[in-house]
């Protein structure tokens, strides 16, 4: 098994191998303090208590108590199909909603939106 050399960071600091140098970290709190400053709540963006009641019945369906990825289990969230980024019509047509497990939405969010560096996939 290799080892990798620590590397020396441009602040100085003599960093780990896959670490990350304190100042990078800093940086990297500091600009997810700033996005999420702008993003609205839950609640502004319509995850209200009419999407929770709309949400449930959906789920309450038959057809729906599995995770719509096909991988068996249950689902405990409702998904849009397509990301809605606020518009309301798209938000509530029910034809863009599936039941997802809530670790398979993850997944599918970073694949299909983008995430951790990741490139939206077309």
């Amino acid at each position: 098994m290799t080892m990798r050399a620590p590397r020396i960071c441009s602040c100085g600091h003599k960093i780990a191998a896959g670490g990350a140098c304190p100042c990078q970290a800093g940086r990297e709190r500091e600009r997810q303090r700033r996005v999420d400053a702008r993003r609205p709540s839950a609640r502004e963006r319509g995850y209200n208590s009419k999407w929770e009641r709309e949400s449930k019945a959906f789920l309450a369906l038959p057809e729906n108590r599995f995770c719509a990825c096909g991988c068996g289990k249950p689902a405990d969230m409702v998904d849009h199909k397509q990301a809605h980024k606020g518009d309301k019509r798209l938000f509530w047509s029910r034809s863009n909603w599936q039941p997802m497990n809530r670790r398979c939405n993850s997944r599918k969010a970073v694949l299909t939106e983008g995430g951790f560096g990741r490139r939206i996939e077309p």
